[in-house]
């Protein structure tokens, strides 16, 4: 299967390099692969699973996931490694720099180029029309409607993926091109405006909506669990664009969905690094890189390991190249007996430096006994357990009717498996800050951060970044810029409206 897999990839590199330069510039297809298969449940099945490849290289071209979700809150205080240059742009939001179009490695491209994300959603797009196109009979099952079933799956996960992407890209830059449709011939594909965020969400729903109907929970027999779509997945999705909205009778309906199926429980708070190993008894959805056919180098300089780790967990630098922000971490685990601070943050002495680093993705392992050449072997972590309990206590203190009581318990709820000392009653205000807090400190360094924090100005009408301003949150700061090059391929394009006349 594998095999399969590297092969369609490698198809889909091929056609990449070699297309015509449109719009979305990136169709991850073949005519001749498309013309022999899709004939057998296994081509479906490699086809869907190439979805999560590429989402996978999506949310690693740049440190994709924590620079949009991290970097630029709190959660550090300096650059002092690596691309300085680059990541201390991002942190400080200033993503407007000019960088010239052949810089193609530098982070402030990548991270303003949608490109990949479109390569994952033609992927989904390409699995859809194929395998609607393919006969109930070539797939497992003993019953006619058993087949069908078997069918629908792989099609819920192909809409999964695409409400994915779309939502993920939705959260970074606001508007986007919406294209649902498969074009056999990229050349073909029209170039397309950007579309309303709400109509955005609402095509996610309805994909998410077809996904719920046809996809099981979890599996825990399945060595696909937490790393394919299903049903929490589905659910812990809805619960979060519906977050993202300000809809939270909705988010609090798909938070229970989640909670109440049974399917997901905490893991020992001894043993909380286990999380980030991938595919604990907490994962939801997460993206599979905890083998070495899928890992990164730790030391890579674009890695998660590479900004966030020193010696001795990696070979090389002995700092951090991403500074913990020690006056964040001190207010979010002021309880000294907070495991979720013991467990995955420690204090490094290299001589005369003295640093604080987060070692959730410390798993790190030597490739043939080689030390010079390590790997990192964590999942990315999209949604867990805990994350969704939390949004549950969002959601309660902040819908319709607020329950102001159940919030509270929520959220000491998931202190108590940390061994923090619960909160005492507290104003609706206090309480709002408090759950936002709360997940800051379960969720550190796990991409949710600056989303949080974007929900919690919203909430206050005060901006909690130390970079953009309420007036400036007001006129979407947060919200990223496309990059110039984008325009040259696509004329019906506009630029995200606060970095109009800013970035050239």
């Amino acid at each position: 299967m594998k095999s399969k897999i590297i092969l369609y990839l490698f198809l889909s590199i091929l056609f990449i390099s070699t297309s015509c330069k449109k719009f979305l510039d990136r169709e991850p297809y073949s005519q001749a692969s498309d013309q022999t298969s899709w004939k057998a449940e296994g081509d479906a099945n490699a086809s869907v699973a190439a979805c999560y490849s590429l989402i996978r290289s999506a949310l690693n071209a740049a440190i994709t996931h924590f620079s949009y979700g991290d970097i630029a809150t709190d959660e550090f205080n300096d650059i002092v490694g690596g691309d300085v240059d680059s990541y201390r742009a991002i942190a400080n939001v200033n993503w407007a720099v000019s960088i010239p179009a052949v810089n193609t490695y530098d982070p402030r491209l990548k991270l303003r180029v949608y490109t990949n994300f479109y390569t994952a959603i033609s992927q989904s797009n390409r699995c859809i029309y194929f395998i609607n196109k393919m006969p109930d009979n070539v797939f497992a099952g003993d019953t006619k409607e058993a087949q069908a079933g078997t069918k629908n799956k792989y099609l819920g996960e192909a809409y999964f993926t695409r409400a994915f992407n779309y939502f993920y890209m939705a959260r970074v830059w606001g508007d986007i091109p919406l294209v649902t449709t498969y074009y056999p011939d990229a050349s073909l594909a029209p170039q397309l405006e950007r579309v309303a965020q709400r109509s955005i969400l609402n095509q996610c729903i309805a994909d998410l909506s077809f996904a719920k109907q046809n996809l099981s929970w979890r599996d825990n027999a399945s060595a696909d669990r937490g790393v394919r779509g299903d049903k929490g997945a589905v659910f812990a999705l809805m619960a979060h664009i519906y977050a993202w909205q300000g809809l939270y009778d909705s988010c609090r309906m798909a938070c229970d969905s989640v909670i109440l199926s049974n399917t997901y429980s905490y893991v020992p708070r001894n043993n909380f690094l286990s999380i980030f190993m991938g595919q604990s008894s907490e994962g939801i959805f997460e993206i599979a890189q905890n083998n070495l056919s899928e890992s990164m180098r730790a030391s890579d300089a674009f890695s998660i390991t590479g900004v966030t780790l020193s010696q001795p967990y990696i070979n090389g630098p002995t700092v951090p190249a991403w500074q913990i922000n020690t006056a964040t971490t001190n207010y979010l685990y002021s309880d000294t007996n907070d495991l979720r601070y013991k467990k995955a943050f420690v204090q490094i002495i290299n001589g005369s430096n003295n640093s604080v680093e987060c070692i959730k993705y410390a798993n790190i392992q030597n490739v043939n006994s080689n030390v010079a050449y390590q790997v990192a072997l964590n999942n990315i972590i999209i949604f867990r357990y805990a994350d969704i309990v939390l949004l549950k206590a969002e959601a309660l203190a902040l819908q319709t009717a607020p329950d102001y009581t159940n919030a509270l318990n929520l959220v000491n709820e998931v202190r108590r498996q940390a061994n923090a000392a619960p909160l005492a009653a507290l104003s609706s205000t206090d309480l709002v800050n408090a759950i936002f807090t709360e997940r800051g400190s379960e969720l550190f360094l796990e991409g949710h951060r600056f989303y949080d924090l974007v929900r919690l100005a919203r909430v206050t009408k005060q901006s909690p970044f130390a970079n953009i301003n309420y007036t400036e949150f007001l006129a979407g700061k947060y919200y990223w810029p496309l990059d110039p090059t984008l325009f040259l391929t696509n004329t019906k394009l506009k630029q995200t409206p606060f970095w109009v006349g800013k970035i050239r």
